[in-house]
């Protein structure tokens, strides 16, 4: 059995169905059996950005990335490869910002409200500004919180789709 992950892990690469520039976590902070805490920075090349800054719709990916976190975690943790999610939807979705500035450090936090055995998940998820550009924080929600959203996700136990 595989060495039980500590936080924090500064690359969490590894844990997630992505590669090269399509992880946007930085780091993970937290972890439990149903909860994880990353950070996530807006960098000047950050893949999602338009017009010069992160849209806060695309939070979504960002919060479904932790959720991949947590799966990469368990599955490290358990000696298993880390598996294929899918991103289904939302059944809401709250913005409180249009727009995440370059240079602004991110919090997110992911929680399984409801996972049943064949893959299937509900997450309630939060995205919150810990840090931003001096000139960006009075355009930013004062109390950090920027998305919120309950993610529907789907991880095939085998990896595949099947339709």
């Amino acid at each position: 059995m595989p060495e039980k992950l500590m936080c924090p892990i500064h690359q969490p690469a590894p844990l997630l169905p992505h590669s090269g520039h399509m992880v946007l976590l930085d780091c993970i902070t937290d972890y439990g059996e149903d909860y994880l805490c990353a950070e996530a920075g807006v960098g000047a090349k950050h893949l999602l950005l338009q017009n010069g800054s992160l849209p806060a719709l695309a939070g979504m990916e960002i919060m479904a990335q932790g959720i991949a976190a947590l799966a990469g975690c368990h599955a490290h943790n358990a000696g298993e490869p880390v598996r294929l999610g899918f991103l289904l939807g939302t059944r809401k979705l709250n913005l409180f910002a249009d727009e995440i500035p370059v240079g602004t450090t991110l919090a997110v936090r992911v929680h399984a409200s409801t996972q049943d055995t064949t893959g299937f998940g509900v997450f309630d998820c939060e995205l919150r500004w810990l840090d931003a550009p001096a000139e960006a924080k009075a355009k930013l929600p004062s109390d950090g919180l920027l998305v919120q959203a309950a993610l529907n996700v789907f991880s095939p136990k085998d990896g595949k789709a099947h339709l």
